[in-house]
């Protein structure tokens, strides 16, 4: 069986194992080690917090820091580094939390082979002084200043601990804090530190921050491949996935939102080959991240803020203002405040439809695909929207076919939910969107549209700004962001129009019919037809074979269209 990866509970594992796998946010870790070996030279920027959503790596980040301290010899000369655990529920008051202190310094001395220190700190926790404050501050400075190096405090959820605390330990902390020989705090929040804004608190702009964004797309790709060459023959599968369908990591990247947490989750579906196994290790996959996303869904505790997120998450599709004060029946004066506080926390985001206003969506489309797994309606096609998006999204086409003849045999074989195979169906019924990366024939897929157009770097223009443009259309798509892609292909012709030459007008034509597809999978037929006319109207009598090609496509999408309007006749007259 396949080693399982660690999701929570960051302190299993190796050192060694754990910096393997640790391959995003270098930078936040260089500028930590940085300010460590230059803080006894100076008063400010020493304490730090480490601030993001549930999943961005703020645990994984201490124990890295740990482990860097520990192995750095200027770092470990200086300091300790004392470890926690994730919630200290026990802290009421400060001497609760210099015991805690303590008790990490005993679990560090046992650790790194100093067990008569562990041992004598086991005796000391027994005695009287860990009840009375002042008296346990000095008991921990006092094993500190024998072992003549600072203490760096790394704290998860630094925010409970502060809120616990009285105002005044808080104060008494500060104080404790500021001396020069003192603990260094490197703490983590999931959200900016209350105390930080206060200027009555007593850690008004105390903290340095760093923000933990969700990863880069870049770092996305880096943390696939280490996780793959990290799991060894378990991962080749994945290497070889990467090797031939490099743009599955776009989609990947969109699909979590760059949460390195879901997204080690999500990795091992690409591990898995099998359509039994697929959708055995989804529904484990999607039962796995119920706590964490009930969490993050709970953290929002008024009826209107749970209203909104409900509303957005069913639409699946960005939906507008609009729609969503309907929906909700809230104002949308009121929901402009709801949404602002959605954005800044990283749930919703603000993206482009087809009509003139912008739409919001849940950031994470897997989080959207476990709450529609879990509220969708009892009518099965909205019940399998979940798992059809994230089919659509996951899967290339070949492999969605290759996973339902798959499936099809296993249902011969023993029971198999129709609701997989419908969702299968409904899958491979969506029109594949344009992927194609040369200018010459059909390509390998004949279900494609419009592959003859994506190669534009030729003697016509160079415009990597076009070729990305047609990357994110084809990920909104597949993503069942219909406005969205619509959107992109519009400003895709209109780039492509300043131009002369074959390749721009090749790109427009690709374009244009790939907006016809949209618009017909929106449900705009007659809109779809006029855009397929509109490509032969303006290429029917270029000789170039790429826009031959692409009016024969207009052609063949338009007969689909009319055939699926009823209009037989005409549909076999354009064939």
């Amino acid at each position: 069986m396949a080693p399982a990866l660690a999701l929570y509970n960051q302190s299993t594992g190796s050192d060694d194992d754990f910096i393997a796998n640790f391959v995003a946010r270098h930078d936040v870790l260089e500028t930590l080690c940085r300010r460590l070996r230059s803080a006894n030279e100076h008063t400010g920027d020493v304490h730090h917090i480490l601030i993001g959503p549930r999943g961005m790596g703020k645990t994984s980040m201490l124990r890295r820091l740990a482990i860097a301290i520990n192995r750095d010899a200027k770092l470990a000369s200086l300091y300790i580094p004392l470890s926690f655990r994730e919630e200290q529920y026990n802290v009421l008051h400060l001497r609760n939390f210099w015991q805690n202190c303590t008790e990490a310094l005993a679990e560090w001395a046992e650790r790194t082979g100093k067990q008569e220190l562990a041992d004598r700190i086991d005796q000391l926790i027994e005695s009287n002084v860990w009840n009375d404050d002042e008296k346990a501050a000095e008991q921990f400075r006092h094993e500190m200043a024998v072992l003549r190096r600072r203490a760096v405090l790394l704290i998860d959820n630094m925010d409970l601990i502060l809120d616990a605390l009285p105002d005044d330990d808080q104060w008494s902390l500060r104080r404790y804090l500021q001396h020069k020989d003192g603990p260094i705090v490197i703490g983590a929040a999931t959200q900016a530190l209350k105390e930080a804004a206060d200027r009555k608190a007593a850690f008004y702009e105390f903290f340095q921050p760093h923000y933990l964004e969700p990863l880069a797309i870049d770092e996305t790709m880096a943390c696939i491949r280490q996780l793959a060459v990290a799991r060894s023959a378990h991962g080749r599968r994945v290497l070889d996935v990467i090797q031939r369908q490099p743009e599955r990591l776009k989609t990947l990247h969109t699909l979590t939102g760059g949460n390195p947490r879901v997204l080690v989750l999500i990795y091992r579906l690409l591990e898995t080959a099998e359509t039994e196994a697929v959708m055995a290790d989804l529904e484990s996959l999607l039962d796995q991240v119920t706590p964490y996303y009930k969490a993050r869904i709970e953290e929002y505790q008024t009826p209107q803020q749970r209203a909104v997120i409900d509303a957005i998450a069913l639409f699946w599709d960005p939906i507008s203002i609009g729609e969503l004060s309907r929906v909700t029946d809230i104002k949308t004066t009121t929901l402009s405040g709801l949404l602002t506080k959605l954005r800044k926390d990283g749930l919703i985001e603000n993206t482009e439809t087809s009509g003139p206003y912008a739409g919001y969506q849940i950031v994470e489309r897997f989080l959207n695909i476990w709450y529609l797994m879990r509220h969708g309606t009892r009518r099965t096609k909205q019940k399998m929207r979940w798992l059809v998006g994230f089919l659509t999204s996951f899967y290339s086409r070949r492999e969605l076919r290759d996973l339902a003849e798959r499936l099809q045999t296993a249902a011969r074989a023993r029971h198999v939910h129709p609701d997989y195979q419908y969702a299968f169906k409904i899958a491979l019924s969506y029109p594949a969107f344009d992927d194609s990366r040369s200018a010459s024939g059909l390509g390998s897929e004949a279900d494609g549209h419009f592959s003859g157009s994506a190669q534009i770097d030729g003697t016509g223009f160079v415009s990597d700004k076009i070729r990305s443009a047609f990357d994110r259309a084809r990920s909104a798509f597949e993503l069942g962001d219909f406005g969205g892609s619509l959107k992109v292909l519009s400003r895709i012709v209109e780039e492509a129009e300043k131009h002369d030459g074959a390749d721009a007008a090749i790109a427009v034509a690709r374009a244009l019919v790939n907006k016809g597809v949209t618009l017909g999978q929106q449900g705009d037929s007659s809109a779809a037809i006029e855009v397929y006319d509109s490509v032969v109207a303006r290429f029917g009598d270029d000789e170039t074979p790429a826009l031959r090609e692409g009016v024969a496509r207009a052609l063949l999408s338009k007969a689909i269209t009319l055939g699926e309007q009823g209009d037989s006749s005409a549909a076999i007259e354009v064939y």
